[in-house]
């Protein structure tokens, strides 16, 4: 199977966990889209996290073009965090792998993306700041 989730263009539904530094869990929903062109791909996203008050999350990744027959590809965000960060997305037979961390060092984390069908990913990631847990996450991607 293919994938789906980065390698084309779409629109994604996402649900599921936030864990907090405390590793406290709280609903999360949001969308995220996926835009290709020859030069960039983006991957622009809004999250909605409820915790005692309704926390929104958006987020941009610009994504250099994954060359044909290539296995992984660069990636950089000025979003979500204290910091820009920089990471690859690395695909592994049915696994996206996307390793990070801030331009200091100081904040760094991993998202994994397992695709189930064509339609949908399940996810699981942390974020971590000064060597301390900020956030940890499991979701799952439904392409719509």
């Amino acid at each position: 199977m293919d994938h789906t989730y980065l390698l084309e263009p779409g629109l994604w539904e996402v649900s599921g966990i936030y864990y907090d530094a405390n590793n406290n869990s709280f609903p999360q929903k949001g969308q995220l889209v996926i835009v290709h062109t020859p030069e960039l791909w983006t991957i622009e996203g809004k999250l909605t996290i409820t915790t005692h008050e309704t926390q929104e999350v958006s987020s941009r990744y610009e994504i250099q073009p994954l060359a044909p027959g290539a296995s992984f590809t660069e990636w950089r965000s000025e979003t979500g965090g204290p910091e820009p960060v920089l990471g690859l997305f690395v695909v592994v037979e049915d696994v996206l792998m996307s390793p990070w961390q801030s331009r200091s060092g100081t904040y760094w984390g991993q998202e994994i993306l397992r695709q189930v069908s064509e339609d949908e990913y399940l996810g699981r990631g942390f974020a971590f700041l000064n060597n301390q847990k900020v956030s940890a996450w499991s979701t799952r991607l439904v392409r719509t």
